[in-house]
């Protein structure tokens, strides 16, 4: 029996080999010899084509196209352009992938940086956004300062990691309020170019810490409110570094100036529940000392600055002044240092202990220029700055708003909180007159006591007494303590009359009192000068005989020519730092 052919069980391949072999297997005149080579070709052919359906997966689209018509390509071709097309797209799928976990993971920091410099102010987290951005009302914003824009200089551009972005304070005006916002940038510090708020920006700008002109005030007021009163629908944003303290100052003068409230102290306390979490936005004494100046301004001048009274600073007392405590002095304005004790020549070379003179009256230090009628001129804004080794503290105050005298505690003085080391009921006395700038002469006695309660009072002294205007050290005994100290008091200003103002001039009217005074101080000055001198030569009868000598010659010492040394010599006796104001003791007196 002949064996059957094996093609049957090559069948399932069949549909794959070429056609022309499909015929040679099914013609009647093949042997079974061909029959045989026929079905090993299908069986190899098969096995090819088996294999190569498990490459199909990793080929191209041409090479799967062309396999049913023989035009298949070689394994190695197959392998290389399989492995050249997959490694670009991982490599570009991995970088892809590091690129957006790197940007979400700045993202993330950024964020975190944001809401920590922000501390406890209120951010803007709607729609998307998260901005330092504050609404006080409808139409006023308060809001930290945009960086992340070269145009506002190096640190601007790394501002904007921590603080709020360009971009983004861009894209939320343009998204709310598109064509109806005004920007007012209140840096002296950082500025950046104004078409990126499509040129709607103003700049009123003043240091950080420190307080404006009241008339930039008054300035920024009239342009807020024009704008505003253009369409129902504008608004301002304020900005400065933070978006607190300067930007509180302004905002609430505004909320004045607008009649949102009556008083300083509502329109304060509105900004701070509104800007911050715990209603700690606008705390510098100084800046709000500034705001209750602008409500002044509206409620007695309607509005209009007065301008700046002139006045001379003759000095300061210290009142409850620990041991710890001996600043040196900077008096400056908005134009720069008017005075200071670290170049001044008379008090460069001195430490603050030096300079700083116990007064009679305990617990009271007095700072005061011997020979000068005062420290120097002041005309409407300035600065006290006072810097002590335990930590500075400052004020700034107008000469419009203030009396001639001023007292000054803790809470009054910026960063005085912030010493390292507390002193309880400490205080600051601010001594001025009013000053026309003619250094005045001798004072008829008759006259003192009208023109001393004038200047006291804050009334204008009539022409006849100007010359008088600028009291004189002797006038009253401010640091007696008992009836004892009191009339040693008043001996001293019988010694000591006048001779603060003395020009050259009138040294020659000089008393016998006033030349014995001065004889201690040249003495002094004269065993510093002879290093030969030892001080067996310093007795009673040289200094008696040294001023029978001074009273005897036909000139007497030009008191605006002592130098550094001879401070502390003419500082010994305090009365020399008495300022003029009588009523300083009795009012010491009630108020303890």
């Amino acid at each position: 029996m002949e064996p059957a052919p094996p093609s049957s069980k090559t069948e399932p391949y069949s549909a794959k080999v070429p056609a022309e072999n499909d015929n040679a297997r099914d013609s009647p005149s093949l042997s079974p010899v061909s029959s045989i080579s026929s079905w090993a070709r299908n069986l190899r052919f098969g096995a090819a084509d088996q294999n190569s359906q498990t490459e199909n997966n990793g080929m191209s689209a041409f090479a799967r196209l062309t396999s049913g018509i023989g035009l298949r390509s070689p394994p190695n071709e197959l392998a290389t352009s399989s492995s050249g097309a997959e490694q670009p797209n991982i490599i570009e799928s991995f970088t892809k992938g590091l690129v957006d976990s790197s940007k979400e993971a700045v993202k993330a920091v950024q964020t975190k940086a944001r809401h920590i410099v922000s501390q406890n102010k209120r951010r803007y987290q709607e729609g998307g956004f998260d901005l330092d951005m504050t609404y006080i009302t409808e139409n006023i914003i308060a809001m930290g300062f945009p960086g992340g824009d070269f145009s506002s200089g190096i640190f601007g551009y790394i501002e904007g990691f921590y603080r709020n972005h360009m971009e983004e304070v861009i894209k939320f005006f343009e998204t709310h309020h598109k064509g109806k916002y005004k920007v007012y940038n209140l840096c002296s510090e950082r500025l950046y170019d104004g078409s990126l708020f499509q040129g709607k920006v103003a700049s009123f700008p003043f240091s950080d810490h420190n307080c404006p002109p009241i008339q930039l005030i008054a300035s920024f007021c009239r342009s807020a409110y024009s704008w505003l009163k253009e369409d129902i629908q504008n608004v301002v944003v304020v900005h400065c570094k933070a978006g607190m303290g300067r930007t509180g100052l302004m905002i609430c003068s505004l909320l004045l100036y607008l009649k949102f409230f009556p008083t300083a102290e509502e329109a304060i306390d509105s900004f701070n529940q509104k800007r911050c979490v715990d209603g700690k936005a606008l705390t510098l004494p100084s800046q709000i000392r500034y705001v209750k100046y602008f409500e002044r301004t509206l409620t007695h001048f309607n509005g209009e600055v007065q301008p700046g009274r002139r006045c001379m600073l003759r000095g300061f007392r210290l009142h409850k002044c620990p041991y710890w405590v001996r600043p040196s002095i900077t008096i400056s304005d908005h134009n720069g240092i008017l005075f200071t004790t670290r170049k001044h020549p008379k008090t460069k070379d001195l430490m603050p202990e030096d300079f700083w003179i116990n007064a009679s009256k305990k617990g009271i230090l007095v700072f005061a220029l011997p020979g000068e009628p005062g420290l120097t001129e002041l005309v409407g804004d300035f600065k006290i700055h006072f810097h002590d080794r335990q930590g500075d503290f400052y004020c700034w105050m107008n000469t419009t708003m203030i009396e001639n005298r001023k007292i000054l505690d803790g809470s009054d003085l910026d960063d005085f909180d912030k010493r390292k080391i507390p002193a309880p009921g400490f205080q600051v006395e601010v001594v001025m007159v009013d000053y026309d700038g003619t250094l005045p002469g001798k004072v008829n006695p008759a006259s003192k006591g009208s023109d001393i309660r004038n200047v006291s009072s804050g009334a204008k002294p009539t022409s006849s007494s100007r010359k008088s205007k600028i009291p004189k050290n002797g006038d009253d005994d401010v640091f007696s303590d008992s009836d004892e100290e009191e009339t040693k008091g008043t001996q001293r200003r019988e010694a000591a009359t006048d001779y603060k103002y003395m020009e050259p001039h009138q040294a020659s009217e000089a008393t016998t009192d006033h030349v014995g005074m001065l004889s201690r101080a040249t003495d002094q000055l004269s065993l510093q000068q002879h290093d030969e001198r030892t001080e067996n030569n310093v007795s009673e009868a040289s200094t008696t005989n040294k001023h029978h000598n001074i009273h005897a010659g036909p000139n007497t010492t030009n008191m605006e020519s002592i130098g550094t040394s001879e401070f502390k010599a003419i500082a010994a006796d305090a009365s020399v730092f008495s300022f003029g104001d009588e009523d300083f003791e009795s009012d010491s007196e009630e108020a303890s």
